[in-house]
């Protein structure tokens, strides 16, 4: 395989950009227009508790994106690399630096943990949405394997 083919579903842009700017500019325009609201002409808007409220929901929010779809990455790959994004920086790591791959079946989606011998860039662990046909030919070609992992129970079982 030399050509690189893409791994992540088409849904991680979404996830991890689109969704949290659509987010964050709805409540922080909410928030600003709370600020600059008459009490007289909108007091429920303008009180105090709201304006308190929007603040710690936009920071729980916020927090929220962090460690769940900030966490998520792009990855493409070819015969001899994998390249991992954030979407504003890309690192190449080759498949040797890999240690195993493992694939959480979770309701409503599946994702992939690849794993690392050693930090990178990213950590030593990755997650991506994967898209799976690509991602099984990309595991076919390349010889390596994956663990299957049930998300509710955490039990392992191979393929």
């Amino acid at each position: 395989m030399q050509k690189t083919i893409r791994l992540s579903s088409n849904w991680t842009i979404v996830l991890k950009i689109v969704i949290p700017i659509i987010w964050l500019s709805f409540f922080a325009s909410l928030l600003l227009a709370s600020l600059l609201a008459n009490a007289i002409e909108a007091p429920q808007v303008a009180n105090a508790s709201f304006k308190m409220n929007m603040v710690i929901f936009i920071i729980s929010g916020l927090v929220f994106f962090y460690f769940t779809l900030f966490r998520i990455k792009r990855a493409d790959a070819d015969g001899q690399f994998i390249y991992i994004s954030n979407y504003f920086k890309t690192v190449r790591y080759t498949l040797n630096s890999v240690k195993e791959y493992e694939l959480y079946d979770h309701l409503l989606f599946k994702a992939i943990h690849i794993h690392l011998h050693e930090k990178g860039r990213f950590g030593k662990r990755i997650i991506i949405l994967p898209k799976m046909i690509h991602f099984k030919v990309f595991i076919e070609e390349t010889g390596q394997s994956i663990k299957l992992r049930n998300a509710e129970s955490g039990a392992k079982s191979n393929p």
